[in-house]
C-alpha cells in the first residue's frame, strides 16, 4: 500500500514541522482528495482550456487563490473544491493536514505565488460534477504510480527551451508539472515502504 491508513497519516502530517511561505507571498490552496479502496486513489481534475489560464487543459488538483472571506487554506481549498466538482469536501472528507507550500510555476517562470496541499480523507461517495473550469474528474491509483506502473516522460516546448519531464500517463491523461511533483512528494515522504 503506497500511504499508511488515514489516521496514520495523518499523525504523520501533524509531527512534520510547519512551513510558511514567504511574507507577502499570494498564497493559494489545493485539496489532495484521498480514498482508500483499499488502496489510496486521489481525485484530479482535466482543466479546461481557457484563455489567461497559466495552468489550462493540464490535469490538477482542485484549488485556488485564497480568498479574504477564506478562514485559512483549509476553508480554500474546500471551496474551491465545491466551485470546479461541486464536491462538499466539508461535510464528505476528513480533513487529515497539509503538505508543505509550494512556489507555483507556469511556463517555466516562478510565480508569487505559494500553493499549500491540503490533505482529505473522503468517507463519503462522491459524485464530481465539473464546473465550466473542468471538462472531467478522475481518480488516479497511487499504487500503481508509486510502483511506476503509470510513469511516462512529458515533452514540454516554450519559446525559449524543450525540456522533458517526469510525468505519469493514466486513461489517456497526463500528470505532469506542480500536480506531479506535489502527489510525489506525498508518496516519497509519507509512503510506507515497498
Amino acid at each position: 500500500m503506497p500511504l499508511p491508513p488515514p489516521e496514520q497519516l495523518a499523525a504523520r502530517l501533524a509531527a512534520r514541522p510547519t512551513d510558511d511561505p514567504p511574507d507577502a507571498a499570494r498564497e493559494a490552496a489545493v485539496a489532495v482528495a484521498l480514498r482508500w479502496q483499499p488502496d489510496p486513489e486521489v481525485l484530479l481534475m482535466q482543466r479546461r482550456a481557457r484563455d489567461g489560464d497559466p495552468w489550462s487543459g493540464q490535469v490538477s488538483l482542485p484549488g485556488g487563490h485564497h480568498e479574504p472571506a477564506d478562514e485559512d487554506l483549509v476553508a480554500t481549498a474546500r471551496r474551491e473544491t465545491l466551485e470546479e466538482l461541486a464536491v462538499d469536501l466539508h461535510t464528505s472528507a476528513d480533513m487529515l493536514g497539509s503538505l508543505p507550500p509550494i512556489q507555483a510555476m507556469a511556463r517555466g517562470r516562478r510565480l508569487d505565488l505559494w500553493i499549500t496541499p491540503v490533505l482529505f480523507h473522503v468517507t463519503a461517495p462522491l459524485d464530481p460534477r465539473p464546473s465550466d473550469e473542468a471538462e472531467a474528474a478522475f481518480w488516479l491509483p497511487l499504487a500503481a504510480a508509486r510502483a511506476g506502473q503509470l510513469d511516462h516522460r512529458f515533452h514540454y516546448a516554450d519559446e525559449t527551451r524543450k525540456l522533458v519531464l517526469p510525468a505519469w500517463r493514466f486513461e489517456e491523461r497526463v500528470v505532469w508539472g506542480l500536480t506531479f511533483r506535489m502527489i510525489q512528494s506525498l508518496l516519497e515522504t509519507y509512503a510506507d515502504p515497498a
